[in-house]
């Protein structure tokens, strides 16, 4: 069979295929989005997540499942065909923080700071069997791979050099499980559940073992906005006030968002020119000053000294990645 006539079989299967369908933005990776619409049984969510395109669901499966065991909200899974790629879904809602702290201003930092104490629930448990690490190597090689999508191999080699100092200067004696993609368009607010319960979260498929405050780093210097500046101060008290490393929380979590900052100014580049997806390069200027705000911590300086070689994403700069658009070879 082809693609669509496996999921209206899949969809068949589960009793749900008399329901309306209509696609939903998806993420930057090759998963596809659909919300589902039956006249008796209401809302759910379809996640196409084709082997073909390099995608593999039994993460998903495992670490939702995990957080569930943390008392956590992931959707619940109501089927899964693990040799489609194909889950049936709990659906969440449209409620994302994204949104939400831009129109309620006064829910941005209890709503943040629920998140912060999900973080906390999740690392209070012992992380589940068979993931990988996000260790200071892997961080480094994660960069070092992205970008040159963006700048010269060269000068991509001397930060990845520098990163890696840096990195391996903070305490991983106490790594957790990160889900890497923490941030306000991952998590949904659900105002009808109680506690952390208020917390939904999406697209962790990727977590590892890492550092305990990379995702923190994450959700508070979002690569897609900006919080309130009081409010990220409130945060970054709260989150200093609790943190138990041996190392300096400040250099920690400028160093984890420098990181992340540059592998994410690259990975926007590389959707451009490799995968046909411009939309993100709008986002480089943000991401930009992000940068360069965690490079201003002192210990960075020779982290900053070098990164001034990168060329900034003016919008000459965008323009130029825009029109190479999904024509640079794979390979």
């Amino acid at each position: 069979m082809n693609r669509s006539a496996d999921i209206h079989a899949f969809l068949e299967a589960a009793g749900w295929g008399m329901a309306q369908r209509a696609p939903l933005a998806g993420d930057a990776g090759n998963r596809k989005y659909e919300r589902l619409s039956h006249p008796q049984k209401g809302l759910s969510i379809l996640m196409d997540a084709d082997p073909a395109s390099g995608e593999n669901i039994r993460p998903f499966l495992n670490i939702a499942a995990h957080l569930k065991s943390c008392g956590l909200s992931s959707p619940e899974v109501y089927d899964a065909n693990r040799d489609l790629g194909l889950i049936f879904l709990e659906d969440f809602g449209d409620q994302l923080l994204f949104d939400v702290a831009i129109a309620s201003p006064e829910l941005e930092y209890p709503l943040y700071k629920m998140c912060l104490d999900a973080l906390e629930r999740l690392h209070q448990t012992p992380p589940p069997p068979n993931v990988g690490s996000y260790f200071p190597q892997d961080m480094a090689q994660a960069t070092e791979i992205t970008l040159p999508w963006y700048c010269s191999p060269d000068l991509a080699a001397a930060i990845t050099a520098e990163l890696i100092n840096q990195l391996n200067s903070l305490d991983w004696t106490h790594p957790v499980l990160v889900l890497r993609d923490f941030h306000a368009q991952n998590i949904v607010y659900r105002p009808e559940q109680s506690g952390l319960a208020q917390i939904g979260l999406l697209d962790f498929q990727d977590a590892q073992l890492g550092h305990p405050l990379y995702d923190a780093a994450s959700l508070i210097h979002d690569a897609r906005r900006s919080l309130h500046p009081d409010v990220e101060r409130r945060l970054k008290d709260a989150l200093a006030q609790t943190y138990a490393g041996s190392d300096n929380f400040h250099h920690a979590l400028s160093t984890l968002s420098a990181q992340r900052n540059l592998r994410v100014l690259a990975l926007f580049a590389r959707l451009c020119l490799r995968d046909g997806k411009p939309g993100y390069l709008k986002l480089m200027p943000h991401v930009w000053n992000n940068l360069w705000r965690d490079l201003s911590h002192p210990h960075l300086s020779n982290l900053f000294r070098i990164c001034q070689s990168l060329p900034e994403p003016t919008p000459k700069r965008q323009s130029e990645l825009r029109a190479k658009c999904a024509s640079r070879p794979t390979s």
